[in-house]
């Protein structure tokens, strides 16, 4: 727990940024006798802490989120449907509201507002859905020679047929 409050004084100090004079006289100030974590009690930490909080630090959650490669194929293929006309906005708004819907299915009625809020589970699950539906838009659009591809598969032919 200590070195936790430790961790995230520090966190704080490069948030406020805070040179280490600036820094060290202002734990003197907060704690009297104190120029130094090491040498603070939990509940000196803790109190150091609030001070740091009323000057403007804002602790953020780390809750472990998608990871870029997910959401950047999101968009990538988002914005693909978009230069070849199969959605009206390339806003992330609209993306937002993609991402909503689908995750509305899978949380039981309340869904994910941002797509940069998905955690990978429900980003594959997004990624994998608007696939499907850019393969049905592209599919509609080519000529039926009977094979199934993959999406990779139609997306290179549907390319080609642009050209």
């Amino acid at each position: 727990m200590r070195a936790n409050t430790i961790k995230l004084i520090h966190v704080a100090r490069r948030s406020l940024g805070l040179d280490d004079e600036t820094y060290r006289v202002f734990l003197g100030s907060v704690v009297p006798g104190k120029r130094s974590c090491r040498d603070m009690s939990a509940q000196q930490l803790q109190t150091v802490l609030d001070a740091l909080k009323e000057r403007g630090f804002k602790p953020v959650s780390s809750k472990p989120k998608a990871s870029s490669g997910i959401v950047g194929k999101i968009r990538a293929v988002w914005f693909t449907m978009y230069n070849q006309g199969f959605v009206t906005s390339n806003d992330t708004t609209a993306i937002d509201a993609y991402v909503k819907r689908i995750t509305r299915q899978q949380n039981g009625g309340e869904g994910v507002a941002k797509l940069n809020w998905l955690r990978d589970e429900k980003a594959r699950t997004v990624l994998e859905s608007l696939k499907r539906w850019h393969m049905r838009c592209m599919l509609e659009r080519l000529p039926d020679n009977g094979i199934k591809p993959t999406y990779d598969a139609t997306l290179q032919r549907y390319k080609q047929v642009l050209r």
